[in-house]
């Protein structure tokens, strides 16, 4: 990449709403960084200009580890209808889908429980019927975690957003992100081919590069490239979040969808509505609240390394003198 002309490096912008793509469903793009040595990153467009937006609900200041997951979970509290209708909008049909597929579970179970009783191993074996479920959630999961990071960035950022506006910023982007998420995929799994520990650096690496995809209009690479620069530097502490967003979001799953599968247990052929019940709140609950705190770590590399948050308060200031 070439340098950039002398003179004082151009702000960060914050997000700003694309009018073009939708008058009332916003995407989002952000300039260049402040201390930047490049222009914008192959594949990703220069952003349109744009009128301010309100005031960041998010508090714009660097966070630790604790921090980052206690804002996530604040976050999560206060727009929960808009996140978990947005994940519910692919997990429900899913999640009763393999439920439907899968209706024999709760038997299958019994069974186990009574060989391992007698000593008699049981007569049936499981089906790979149950599986087409987890196969749909996975293919699905690149687009899920692109809507959760739009409508997560939009409530921190201030901007008004519904299930509908968030679903179709993010169709719009289709092709982005199914790029994205098969460039991850394949990068990761060759990584684990040489050992888990190229695998697990390199998705830490590339943790962020979903939610630069939406929030900066990038494209499939130049969103890897962007979480690759945010993380330098951070790995550790990117990799300490991921560890205790995983332990309370299980924790959470846990509590969620015990009683359902209790029940599913003990009502016979109707179970495997409860099997449903008891997936869809767990993944509609887990996958919105790792995704929100992905978005916070984003928004705190930004923060420590770009000065993300002098460059809106600047912004907001200058909005107030125009107005």
């Amino acid at each position: 990449m070439a340098a950039s002309e002398p003179g004082p490096p151009p702000p960060v912008a914050p997000l700003q709403p694309e009018g073009p793509l939708d008058a009332g469903a916003p995407t989002f793009s952000s300039g260049s960084s402040v201390g930047s040595s490049s222009g914008p990153s192959p594949g990703h467009a220069p952003a349109r200009p744009a009128p301010v937006v309100g005031a960041p609900s998010l508090p714009l200041l660097p966070r630790g580890v604790g921090e980052v997951v206690d804002t996530a979970i604040g976050i999560y509290r206060r727009n929960w209808k808009l996140l978990v209708g947005t994940a519910a909008v692919v997990v429900v049909p899913i999640e009763f889908l393999s439920a439907l597929l899968n209706r024999n579970y709760f038997s299958q179970v019994r069974q186990f429980i009574n060989a391992f009783k007698t000593g008699v191993a049981p007569a049936s074996g499981t089906n790979g019927r149950g599986l087409l479920g987890s196969l749909l959630l996975f293919l699905t999961l690149p687009f899920l975690t692109a809507a959760i990071a739009t409508a997560a960035a939009g409530c921190s950022m201030g901007h008004p957003m519904t299930v509908g506006k968030v679903w179709r910023t993010t169709l719009r982007r289709f092709w982005a992100i199914l790029g994205l998420g098969v460039l991850r995929f394949l990068l990761i799994v060759a990584a684990s081919f040489v050992f888990l520990v190229p695998a697990i650096y390199l998705y830490i690496k590339l943790l962020l590069s979903p939610v630069a995809l939406m929030v900066e209009d990038a494209g499939p690479i130049s969103a890897m490239e962007r979480s690759w620069r945010l993380t330098s530097g951070n790995w550790w502490r990117t990799c300490g979040v991921e560890v205790l967003k995983v332990m309370v979001a299980w924790f959470g799953l846990v509590l969620v969808q015990m009683p359902p599968l209790l029940l599913g247990f003990v009502s016979g052929r109707a179970g495997w509505v409860f099997l449903g019940i008891a997936g869809t709140l767990g993944q509609a609950a887990f996958i919105p609240f790792v995704v929100v705190v992905t978005v916070v770590v984003y928004f705190d590399l930004r923060i420590r390394r770009e000065a993300f948050d002098l460059a809106v308060t600047a912004q907001q200031v200058q909005a107030a003198r125009a107005a």
